[in-house]
């Protein structure tokens, strides 16, 4: 038997789901996995919501490795989200760890460059993506996340470009300050200018300088670590 959890917000529109496997398999193989899995998984539940799949090892009652995001920030969302699931599984994880917060910083740049890389500036997003956590940095700071920008023709709709956007950005200035957030309904408390982004509606002008004067917040965090 398969043995998964689902985590994350409780108003999320797909189902994001961590599978425990022994070896984490490679990406192209994990996606095949990931498509021969979804319908089993799928048969839990009555609603179409579309699943989200990750892959982690599960060590002592600790994740330790995920195909995908970061392993500490992955086990203690699970902690703090289980319960807000319809779970085919007892809960495997057992105690939380201690975040890493350089990493969630290296993520957060990472995560937000990848979106501009579509854009006008692609160019220097590319370069950076390809570069260190500084060049990450120094092409964060040349974005400006209050003026509406052309995403280009890709998958990803910008309501969700925005959300990821407030959900990095929102985790990452409340880590700093030693408060784990692992939903939309956390983020969206602790940061009520960054609301319509994560509920993924029309992102107004205060909406996005809210982003910005996060980015700027964000970056100043980063400099410590540089």
């Amino acid at each position: 038997m398969t043995l998964f959890h689902i985590f994350g917000s409780p108003s999320s529109i797909d189902r994001d789901i961590l599978v425990f496997v022994d070896t984490l398999p490679e990406l192209e193989t994990s996606k095949i996995l990931a498509k021969q899995l979804a319908p089993t998984i799928q048969a839990h539940f009555k609603d179409a919501k579309p699943p989200n799949i990750n892959f982690g090892i599960l060590h002592d009652g600790v994740i330790t490795k995920t195909l995908k995001g970061i392993s500490d920030e992955t086990n203690n969302a699970i902690l703090a989200t289980y319960g807000f699931h319809l779970q085919p599984h007892q809960l495997a994880v057992t105690r939380p760890v201690v975040r890493d917060l350089d990493a969630k910083y290296q993520r957060t740049a990472r995560v937000i460059l990848s979106f501009y890389s579509r854009t006008t500036h692609r160019e220097g997003v590319k370069q950076a993506l390809r570069g260190d956590f500084k060049g990450k940095c120094v092409m964060l700071s040349r974005l400006d996340f209050s003026v509406p920008v052309d995403f280009g023709k890709q998958a990803t709709p910008e309501v969700d470009i925005y959300k990821s956007i407030a959900f990095q950005l929102g985790q990452s200035l409340a880590l700093a300050d030693g408060i784990e957030l692992y939903t939309k309904e956390d983020i969206g408390s602790h940061f009520p200018l960054f609301g319509a982004a994560l509920r993924r509606e029309p992102i107004a002008h205060e909406c996005r300088q809210a982003l910005e004067n996060a980015k700027q917040r964000f970056l100043d965090n980063c400099s410590t670590i540089l």
